[in-house]
């Protein structure tokens, strides 16, 4: 039997938010899921144009870390304000998702919170049972996924959270065209190309205003570390590309930065050159970023 190269892509390091109040962000975050700011600082200038967004240069952000200290980051940026920005109604990184211990007892507290919830907790059903998730919007009009395994069995494909409120462990892509955007990640990462689902996405169709109904194409694509994942969502053709500020970075959920053994051998279409920052993000390890197949950008850096 032939062994099977694992993917290049081994796990989730950073999720970016692009924030107008990258203050009110922390206040919530920290507040309400108990992450922790880690670091604070000015995008430096190389960093600003290794994304390909020279306006970012001298913004500030902050660092937010899970209380169990995993070196998994949401990391927030300034932006300008991008007032025709809806969540969910273009394409790229539209939500993150985070691992929990209970999402019930979570629930019950964000309920107090200022955190807009757009889906209350239920199973994600059949073979998936164990699974149980909810949906809320921040204040960068961000999207989170919360979820948790309620039989943490021993084999489990979903992490352990580590804290009341763990890290980041999905990514999610939208997409026009499902077949296409997982050929991109197949060729270019080697991740195993998996089974599409239809299924219907409530908080999705109505942010879309689209019937409850409404069936989606979806599916998974896990990274080499066990515990992460890159889920897309087809969207209709109508949804395209995100609005944004020339310059900056897109608003809410930004980017996705992944961790890689060697940037020599990978074949992208990189937006800017190789540096190596000194942020506890990148630890002077050498990073590049690369624009994926609906135009997210997709950080990169050396294990």
């Amino acid at each position: 039997m032939n062994k099977i190269n694992p993917p290049l892509l081994k796990r989730i390091k950073v999720n970016t938010i692009a924030a107008n109040n990258i203050e009110l962000v922390e206040e919530w975050y920290t507040k309400w899921l108990d992450y922790k700011v880690c670091e604070r600082g000015f995008v430096e200038q190389s960093l600003a144009n290794s994304w390909n967004t020279p306006l970012m240069k001298n913004k500030p952000y902050l660092l937010l870390q899970p209380s169990s200290e995993e070196d998994v980051f949401i990391r927030v940026c300034k932006i300008d304000e991008v007032k025709n920005y809806k969540p969910m109604t273009s394409l790229g990184w539209n939500a993150f998702e985070l691992i929990i211990e209970d999402v019930y007892e979570l629930y019950e507290k964000l309920k107090e919170s200022p955190f807009k919830i757009i889906g209350p907790p239920a199973s994600l059903g059949g073979e998936l049972d164990f699974i149980h998730a909810m949906q809320v919007e921040g204040p960068a009009k961000e999207i989170l996924y919360l979820t948790c395994d309620k039989v943490k069995a021993p084999d489990s494909l979903l992490p352990k959270p580590g804290a009341f409120v763990g890290r980041p462990f999905i990514v999610i892509l939208a997409a026009n065209g499902i077949h296409e955007v997982q050929e991109f990640y197949c060729s270019k990462f080697g991740l195993e190309r998996e089974e599409d689902m239809q299924t219907t996405i409530e908080v999705i169709a109505n942010a879309q205003s689209l019937p409850k109904g409404h069936i989606y194409d979806m599916g998974f694509m896990a990274l080499s570390s066990l515990g992460n994942f890159i889920e897309y969502d087809g969207y209709d053709r109508v949804f395209g590309k995100r609005p944004c500020n020339k310059g900056q970075l897109p608003p809410g959920c930004s980017t996705a930065t992944f961790t890689v053994d060697s940037l020599n051998d990978l074949n992208l279409d990189f937006v800017g050159d190789i540096i190596e920052s000194n942020s506890i993000v990148y630890n002077g390890r050498r990073s590049r970023t690369a624009k994926g197949y609906t135009g997210e950008l997709i950080e990169l850096i050396e294990e």
